[in-house]
């Protein structure tokens, strides 16, 4: 985990609200990759409106890999990690200053592992943003007028296990991280399923009970699970459901109490 917690200080104005869009598993490079839908996604924005990217977000599967399939890579030449990062960096370029950090997926740590390079790395070097390794904290700390204002917490984590077949097993999975890691909304990907809860939690505030929502949102996927043709996917042969397109939508209003979220698609 990478330790240091990534910190983006906005400036507002009472009355206003801040998004978050937060992408995962993109997987760039496949033929099964929404560009299209993702590009659109990063354009429905505002100078209010920032991103953080989950890991996958780059198929990085490569010719010697026993998952390597011709009909599910789109690059034209043989340095298909070097493509990928170039193709992706075009796309983020327009976005940079709005974009908090990125993360690397288990898609780009077998590139690491394999391959001894980070293209995750390599990416936010080029892009300068930070680095969110495979899991992290980041915060969005809101001031109003230079003066003091409010902080939200995030965990993120890339994700981990097999997929669920059932509606509520991945979020079941993922809450378990949300009894040891203390933030306000949790992120995770990995298992291309767009679906987000919110939960009550219970603290003290001086000598007052006090209870504000928490949330936890598992952030979609551009990776279309089924071709259309008659290429066999990797999701057919293990029966996973379906995906859902797109990404979630965190919004932020800050309050004279605190911060007023809302998640949407």
């Amino acid at each position: 985990m990478n330790k240091t917690c990534i910190e983006k200080k906005i400036e507002y104005k009472y009355g206003d609200t801040i998004k978050l869009k937060p992408f995962f598993d993109v997987h760039y490079g496949n033929t099964l990759c929404d560009i299209k839908a993702f590009k659109t996604y990063l354009n429905e924005s505002d100078d209010k409106t920032y991103f953080f990217g989950g890991g996958d977000l780059l198929d990085s599967i490569v010719v010697t890999d026993k998952r390597y399939s011709k009909s599910m890579d789109k690059t034209e030449t043989e340095t298909i990690v070097d493509d990928q990062v170039s193709g992706l960096y075009d796309i983020l370029k327009p976005y940079k200053d709005r974009i908090i950090s990125l993360g690397i997926g288990n898609h780009e740590y077998t590139i690491v592992k394999n391959c001894s390079t980070n293209p995750i790395k390599r990416l936010c070097e080029k892009l300068e943003v930070p680095y969110a390794g495979y899991s992290s904290f980041f915060k969005l700390s809101f001031s109003e007028n230079g003066g003091r204002g409010r902080t939200v917490t995030f965990y993120y984590s890339h994700g981990y296990g097999g997929g669920s077949r059932t509606q509520g097993g991945n979020l079941t999975k993922f809450s378990k991280a949300t009894t040891v890691f203390d933030a306000d909304c949790y992120l995770f990907g990995h298992v291309h399923q767009l679906q987000y809860d919110s939960f009550p939690y219970l603290g003290i505030h001086g000598n007052k009970l006090v209870s504000k929502k928490k949330y936890i949102c598992i952030c979609g996927t551009f990776k279309k699970a089924l071709a259309e043709d008659d290429t066999v996917t990797w999701e057919e042969t293990k029966g996973f459901n379906p995906s859902y397109i797109g990404g979630l939508v965190v919004s932020m209003k800050p309050s004279k109490v605190w911060v007023d979220i809302k998640i949407s698609e």
